[in-house]
């Protein structure tokens, strides 16, 4: 979606001389980059329910796409919609929540999630910004990452390269006011797991969190290789 991005994953990218190209699935024709142009592949997220093939044509070639990928191995990072659709290509189920999530909620990790090389230096809980209506099971073979009071998944690590989160840690305080204004939120209500825009702007700090997350996470998802380009889609 227009409202989504890489954020500070294209900020720490670029940082750390990574080359990366964006794929825009809300622009017609989308072109996707062949499989040997890239080594890592970031998936963002999306208003759009990973079951709208109907509606939006287009998210069966992402689907194919992601399938494609993950078959040779590519190292992925799934965010959000982004999660949702790695979970699927895996076998897992997406489905709504019990409740929509939006807002700045604590996540926990486990012990066994913590001790996973790509996760290394995580810490056992931080407020991270949600946004979203569904949920998906973890996908066969894969390790849950984490949970809120809200949701019961929020993430999943599968083998040593692919890992997805529910929640946006990818998220600049202009993205969080942007998504806000896309979503209309100015007048939303508070609910038991959504937070009212004031409520979020008085927690917009809590960016650096997600930050910390992400930028610990994208290391040790480059170590694994280098010189890579990463493509992103949104």
């Amino acid at each position: 979606m227009p409202d989504e991005g890489p954020g500070h994953a294209a900020n720490w990218l670029a940082a750390h001389g990574h080359t990366l190209t964006c794929t825009k699935l809300f622009e017609p024709n989308p072109v996707f980059p062949a499989l040997p142009d890239f080594d890592g592949l970031l998936l963002l997220g999306g208003a759009m329910s990973v079951h709208d093939e109907d509606r939006l044509p287009w998210m069966l070639e992402e689907k194919a796409f992601i399938r494609a990928a993950l078959q040779v191995g590519k190292i992925t990072l799934a965010i959000c919609l982004g999660a949702q659709l790695v979970a699927e290509a895996l076998g897992a189920e997406v489905k709504p929540n019990h409740a929509p999530e939006i807002g700045f909620w604590t996540v926990r990790f486990s012990a066994k999630s913590l001790a996973h090389p790509l996760l290394q230096g995580w810490p056992e809980k931080a407020a991270v910004l949600h946004w979203h209506l569904d949920t998906f099971t973890v996908p066969p073979g894969a390790m849950r990452v984490g949970m809120s009071a809200g949701c019961a998944t929020q993430g999943f690590v599968w083998g040593d390269g692919v890992i997805g989160l529910q929640f946006h840690p990818e998220m600049t305080v202009a993205m969080v006011e942007q998504l806000m204004a896309f979503e209309g939120h100015e007048q939303a209500e508070e609910q038991e797991f959504v937070q009212t825009a004031e409520q979020i702007r008085a927690k917009l700090k809590s960016v650096w969190k997600g930050r910390k997350l992400l930028e610990s996470l994208l290391a040790n998802l480059v170590a694994l290789h280098e010189g890579e380009t990463v493509a992103s889609g949104s």
